[in-house]
């Protein structure tokens, strides 16, 4: 289901909560993620990275775009690869028309479950870095 996009700054600055996979609502929010998120990416505005509280939804439950595909990660976790870090601009649909330079790292590790409660561990460079660690700003109440 379409949901409407967070823009309260009180709302948005709560920190998620780590879920177990048996929370009964995370396949429910991994499923409205996808669908607001690529209601949007077809959007002029785009869409590239949702969290779940920019849903209404305090879980650490993200999903991002990545080769034409929606990856879905439940309690991600990032850590740096190196010191290399890069300074773009960024958008976010809970910000309507703030655009800010943003420094971020350029190579991240992730760790994260998947829907199917499979552990995940892959690496991320670039814009796909960038996204998630745009997205778990989000789940810690951080946002640009």
């Amino acid at each position: 289901m379409i949901k409407p996009i967070i823009t309260n700054k009180i709302e948005l600055a709560q920190p998620s909560y780590t879920v177990a996979l048996t929370e009964v609502m995370v396949p429910q929010t991994l499923t409205d993620l996808v669908d607001t998120a690529e209601h949007y990416r077809l959007k002029p505005i785009g869409c590239v990275g949702l969290a779940a509280n920019q849903i209404g939804e305090l879980f650490r439950v993200i999903v991002v775009w990545n080769g034409g595909n929606w990856i879905r990660m439940i309690n991600p976790i990032w850590k740096a690869r190196d010191n290399k870090m890069g300074l773009s601009h960024e958008a976010c649909l809970s910000r309507p028309g703030v655009n800010r330079k943003i420094k971020r790292h350029k190579r991240i590790l992730v760790n994260w479950w998947d829907e199917d409660g499979t552990v995940r561990e892959q690496r991320f460079s670039g814009f796909t870095a960038r996204i998630i660690q745009h997205e778990c700003d989000h789940l810690d109440g951080v946002f640009i």
